[in-house]
């Protein structure tokens, strides 16, 4: 094609034109850049922002720019947006060398190991010599020691870090690496040092003074974890979190008077939020019983501005105490005169509604329900009852809705999170569903309930190293817990990491209770088993067994132990020894009768197990007994007729519907 000198001259002008507005969307982004550092010095840093963002409309990539604003966030202690900038810079600029640094100390901040190995490495390569880069280095080489388990090439690394320490006394990655070093070689005092230089420099940073309560339980140091404590309840004075910690040390260590010391300093009958207070009268119903909660309950009437709350735990304390037709009449009465768009009010009526839940009148409870929500939307405890119900009906996605409103709304709340797991099992949805359960571990700040319940999910799903990561930080806050000690044991035991195994029978005999020691007994035979075989172990049990101090729990792991490995008559002698001695217990009765279905005398084991649901209908596992001896017999008609009658005994236990829909399927 051929060009006229008309189309030319259009062209040249065009590409005069496209030159002049290139250069002047530079300038622009030039002139608003030196706008906003001259307000910035000036200290008028709203309009300095708004200055540096209208860089962006004409240079998306301008670095002066996004370098003035990554450290003025680094300065205000805002990692996150000078995280976000210092990545476009990266993205921009691959070669810079303090974004590249800056981003590597802050992904090692915010434990994204990933990140770190990915902007450290390079700026490993861009200037080694560096001090903070040589710790960033120093950082890299020792989490893959660590991963691989590489002893003497992390010892290898400790002599280094001291020295350039004395370069940068501050630097978190020289410092998170030898208080690791120190921890895991036994060297506590020098963790404590450590750790004390890192929180004085950070004292915002509750990471640090939750490392020191754990290096001060693997210390058994009691009084100093007391004393961190306090003093985290003392910095960290807005969370409720912190306080519940230190309450549940206490608790744990059996030390009463200090619990209701603490909870009495930090609660005021008066306040206008009495959760707090609420908690001392629970913990006081719990230690001294119900006439010393009630007294606490008509100071808190007294004192409080808005008592309508306190008189509706009086009327639900009665209601508990069997008075339920007289309970349920004083909160409506209260309900008559309060003003509907309280909160106590909202509050009042889904206590109100959970009375009648339990009075099976569920019509009148979402009644209450209903008009909580109609009045507001996002009350969490109307949300969750209501949730609850539309989980019972199948109604998942319409459950789902309102949980998440109510995590809007409560975002620390565990029992959400646990009903989100249960709604997402319900639709197929374990990944999830487990989500949610390890949110509802670091919400309780690991708290021994919420931890069991997503350790043994973990452990369900053979994820054995996932669960101690789980169980570890649980018990740093809760040590002597034994449950938590009686998972990680047998945690250790499927990992067949016999040494740590030992570690905690040994903690468990220092707990030395009946309980902690029956654990201990059970984890010690089957150590033995996994390492010596079954007829070594057996011999520890029988050599326990007759002891003179030995417990009936020993005595009955030996009969399971015996129906296991086969003798069954051996079994049979000593449950029939136990129920003997012991004619009132019921859990020996259904012991004894295992023993005698395991010998086929299927006759003499109904009648055992039919004397134990006389004595206690409501429990669901000699139901199943019977249901299973009866299908051993032949007899599918009687199976059916056990189920039904189970069903009304235990109040459509769970174990009992499925045993119902085994037999339906069938």
């Amino acid at each position: 094609m051929f060009t006229s000198p008309l189309s030319k001259t259009a062209l040249a002008a065009a590409a005069c034109l496209a030159l002049a507005a290139c250069k002047s969307d530079e300038e622009r982004a030039d002139k608003y850049f030196q706008s906003g550092l001259e307000l910035l010095e000036s200290g008028d840093k709203e309009r300095a922002m708004v200055q540096f963002l209208n860089v962006f409309e004409f240079n998306e990539a301008h670095l002066p720019t996004r370098q003035a604003l990554a450290r003025y966030y680094m300065d205000l202690g805002r990692p996150a947006p000078a995280y976000r900038q210092f990545l476009v810079i990266s993205d921009h600029y691959p070669n810079n060398f303090e974004a590249r640094s800056t981003l590597a100390q802050l992904a090692f901040a915010a434990n994204d190991w990933t990140e770190f190995e990915r902007h450290g490495t390079v700026a490993v390569e861009l200037n080694p010599e560096d001090p903070g880069v040589q710790a960033i280095d120093l950082g890299l080489k020792y989490r893959i020691a660590a991963i691989e388990e590489d002893d003497p090439a992390m010892d290898a690394l400790v002599a280094p870090a001291e020295a350039l320490l004395e370069t940068l006394p501050q630097n978190k990655i020289l410092n998170n690496l030898l208080v690791d070093h120190y921890a895991r070689n036994g060297m506590m005092n020098k963790a404590l040092e450590r750790l004390d230089v890192m929180i004085s420099a950070a004292r915002g940073d509750r990471q640090l003074y939750e490392r020191r309560i754990a290096a001060l339980a693997q210390m058994r140091d009691y009084e100093g974890m007391e004393a961190q404590l306090r003093a985290m309840v003392e910095q960290f004075s807005g969370a409720d979190d912190v306080k519940a910690m230190m309450l549940r040390f206490y608790m744990e260590r059996d030390e009463l008077d200090k619990a209701e010391d603490f909870l009495r300093s930090i609660s005021d009958p008066a306040d206008e939020d009495p959760a707090r207070f609420v908690s001392l009268i629970e913990f006081v119903s719990q230690v001294h019983g119900e006439e010393a909660a009630r007294e606490e309950i008509q100071r808190a009437i007294a004192e409080n501005p808005n008592p309508n709350r306190f008189k509706a735990m009086l009327s639900l304390m009665d209601f508990q105490a069997g008075r339920q037709e007289a309970a349920i009449a004083d909160v409506e009465a209260i309900l008559a005169e309060a003003d509907v768009t309280k909160f106590e009010t909202h509050a009042i009526k889904v206590t109100l509604a959970k009375m009648l839940t339990s009075t099976g009148n569920p019509v009148g409870a979402r009644r209450q329900v209903e008009e909580v929500l109609a009045q507001n939307h996002l009350n969490v405890e109307a949300l969750k009852m209501q949730a609850t119900w539309q989980l019972q009906a199948d109604e998942v996605g319409e459950a789902i809705a309102n949980l998440r409103l109510a995590l809007d709304a409560a975002s620390e709340d565990t029992q959400i999170m646990n009903l989100m797991h249960d709604a997402y099992m319900r639709m197929g949805e374990p990944d999830l569903a487990r989500e949610y359960l390890a949110l509802a571990v670091e919400a309780s700040g690991h708290a021994p309930e919420a931890s069991l319940r997503y350790a043994e999910l973990l452990v369900n799903e053979a994820r054995y190293l996932s669960a101690e990561d789980v169980l570890l930080p649980a018990l740093r806050q809760s040590p002597g817990n034994v449950d938590l000690l009686s998972l990680l044991g047998h945690v250790y035991l499927r990992l067949e990491d016999f040494p740590r195994t030992t570690q905690v029978i040994e903690t468990l005999k220092r707990l030395d209770t009946e309980e902690t020691r029956s654990i201990a007994t059970s984890l010690q035979v089957e150590t033995l088993n996994q390492q010596a075989g079954t007829e070594e172990a057996m011999t520890y049990l029988e050599g326990l067994a007759r002891y003179e101090g030995s417990t009936v729990r020993t005595q009955l792991m030996l009969m399971r132990a015996q129906l296991l490995t086969g003798d069954t008559e051996a079994a049979l002698t000593i449950a029939e020894d136990l129920a003997s001695e012991n004619p009132n217990n019921l859990g020996i009765k259904l012991a004894l009768a295992n023993a005698q279905a395991a010998n086929a005398d299927l006759a003499t084991a109904e009648t055992t197990l039919r004397e134990i649901t006389q004595a206690r209908p409501e429990v669901d596992q000699p139901w199943l007994q019977r249901v299973r001896i009866a299908r051993r017999m032949g007899d599918a008609e009687k199976a059916r007729t056990l189920i039904d009658e189970a069903m009304a005994a235990t109040n459509r236990h769970p174990n009992i519907m499925w045993a119902q829909a085994s037999l339906l399927e069938r």
